[in-house]
């Protein structure tokens, strides 16, 4: 809930209809018209807000695919120089993948899908979640030593890049079958279409 109403706060509709509001109470300030100055504040306030489209992404998906394409590029370039470059790379082919071979294909993932949600957890928190975990140890302990079960930081989280990388492409493929048999449906129908239209010639 306070998510989505920060987002509101700081969002189009609200900025619009502010402005809007502001002009509104000057107007009522230079020409007072009593309590009926309230309600062109709120009027002007709810014109500007009305006049702003809406995000059908967000209200199909929850969450706007551009934001969720530009998530990782930002994480890319906030720990670049603070993580081994291997790091950057598991986290660039997560990034290719969800933006070249998922996004464009999104529309086939049914609203409320656990797909969606991973798809959106894994760019805004999944990743940089680990990343954080990674940079909050100590530099000497990241280098030399091992922690539990013998594994090193770096091994840990290239571990869990890897885990995450491997659902995405999960997803991907799921999209591309979806894809591969829209297409042999359409190729079905147009053999059976033209065939009858050659029996019937």
């Amino acid at each position: 809930m306070g998510s989505r109403l920060l987002a509101y706060l700081t969002g189009r509709k609200n900025i619009a209809g502010s402005t809007l509001a502001l002009a509104g109470a000057g107007l009522a300030l230079a020409d007072p018209v009593g309590p009926a100055g309230a309600i062109l504040v709120v009027g002007f306030y709810l014109a500007g807000a009305l006049a702003v489209p809406s995000n059908r992404a967000i209200k199909r998906y929850g969450w706007d695919p551009r934001e969720i394409g530009r998530a990782l590029s930002n994480e890319i370039t906030a720990v670049g120089g603070r993580v081994p470059p291997v790091v950057i790379e598991r986290i660039q082919q997560i990034e290719l993948t969800i933006r070249s071979e998922i996004l464009p294909g999104i529309d086939h993932l049914p609203p409320g899908s656990l797909d969606l949600y991973l798809i959106e957890r894994t760019a805004r928190d999944y990743v940089p979640a680990a990343v954080d975990a990674y940079l909050r140890l100590p530099a000497d302990y990241v280098s030399v030593q091992r922690g539990s079960r013998g594994h090193t930081p770096l091994q840990v989280l290239l571990e869990e890049l890897g885990l995450l990388d491997t659902e995405m492409r999960r997803i991907a493929e799921r999209l591309h079958r979806t894809d591969m048999d829209r297409l042999l449906a359409h190729r079905r129908f147009l053999a059976d279409r033209f065939s009858r239209e050659d029996v019937s010639g």
